[in-house]
């Protein structure tokens, strides 16, 4: 007797038992396979395996299930034409929701692995705002199989959306803003996740992430400043990794007014050639430059320039220049003069000339 001749109960017990067959069927190849990749990805340098089976290992039992009740459906004729179909077209629903839940979340893991794997100033900034973009528009295309493995017509409610979004947009045009300055911020590259940047308005750190709404700075003393994309668009914003990461530092001297100013120049231009070759993340390639660059209240002012890797490893090289350009100094008896005022007192002027 076949499945739908039937009756009563026991014309589910053909459609239960191949739910349940199917179903362990399908957990003990999923186990067996999910074991033998895991051993292989073990054996492989690149993360996109790891990814695919972290992505997948627990929308896996849902598949399986929803395949096993498709099938079972086949087995058994159920009350109604229209009820039927119903329930064949939810369950392709839910398949295509679950496949495109596991996409999206497998996307979004490999726009995180590319932002860890990225070095900053790389040319595409992989933010958070480009997660949630590639997210949303996995989540639309689902949502569009979805309604039509439903058999929705999704042309009325384009139109609808189209109205409604207008509203929308009036209502939520603060967020809008920002979310299209977040968008602005990402596609021009002059700002990217990890440059040292400073706004017109004092903040200053690295940036850590552009989000639909937000960008993040982390600051050298290790805080995090939130700013609105809108705002941030519209500050002016020194990056100091472009165009060139490699930076210059400028020492300034300044010496006694009695001292020699020729001397002085010639032993800061033989110190600062000696910094270049010593020091490591010194440009070797720039020539050091020492200028005479004016008459302080003190005496004469020079300044010394020398080329550093990038803006970070200026910090670390600071201490050591200014040692060893006063010790030289010291060594060619060139005086740093102290700041001196000379003050006179009611009723002692000096005698005129």
């Amino acid at each position: 007797m076949l499945p739908n001749e039937l009756t009563g109960p026991a014309r589910w017990v053909v459609p239960l038992l191949l739910f349940g067959g199917v179903l362990t069927v399908g957990i003990i190849l999923r186990a067996m396979v999910f074991r033998a990749l895991s051993r292989w990805s073990k054996n492989t340098a690149s993360q996109l395996d790891d990814i695919i089976l972290s992505a997948t290992r627990w929308p896996s039992y849902l598949w399986i299930a929803i395949i096993a009740a498709i099938l079972a459906l086949h087995t058994v004729d159920l009350p109604g034409e229209q009820f039927d179909t119903a329930a064949r077209r939810t369950l392709q629903a839910l398949l295509v929701l679950s496949i495109t839940v596991g996409v999206a979340r497998l996307l979004g893991e490999l726009v995180d692995q590319r932002r860890v794997d990225t070095p900053p100033g790389q040319a595409i900034a992989t933010t958070g705002l480009l997660r949630t973009v590639v997210q949303l528009a996995t989540y639309l295309i689902g949502v569009l199989f979805i309604l039509g493995t439903l058999g929705i017509n999704i042309a009325p409610l384009l139109g609808a959306l189209g109205v409604g979004g207008l509203a929308a947009g009036l209502a939520l045009q603060p967020t809008l803003s920002n979310l299209f300055a977040g968008f602005q911020i990402a596609v021009t590259k002059q700002i990217r996740v990890g440059n040292r940047v400073r706004l017109a308005s004092g903040e200053d750190g690295y940036v850590a992430d552009i989000s639909w709404r937000t960008t993040t700075l982390r600051t050298p003393t290790n805080h995090l400043v939130i700013i609105p994309n809108s705002k941030f668009a519209d500050s002016i914003v020194t990056n100091f990794n472009l165009p060139d990461p490699a930076v210059h530092m400028v020492v300034a001297v300044n010496v006694a007014h009695d001292s020699d100013t020729r001397q002085v120049e010639a032993a800061l231009r033989d110190e600062a050639a000696k910094l270049r070759a010593e020091l490591p993340n010194v440009v070797r390639d720039f020539e050091p430059v020492v200028r005479f660059v004016g008459f302080g209240e003190s005496g004469p002012q020079f300044t010394v320039t020398l080329r550093v890797a990038d803006f970070e490893v200026q910090f670390e090289i600071w201490n050591e220049v200014y040692h060893r350009i006063l010790e030289r100094l010291r060594r060619e008896k060139i005086q740093i003069p102290l700041p001196a005022r000379t003050v006179y007192l009611r009723g002692e002027l000096p005698p005129r000339p």
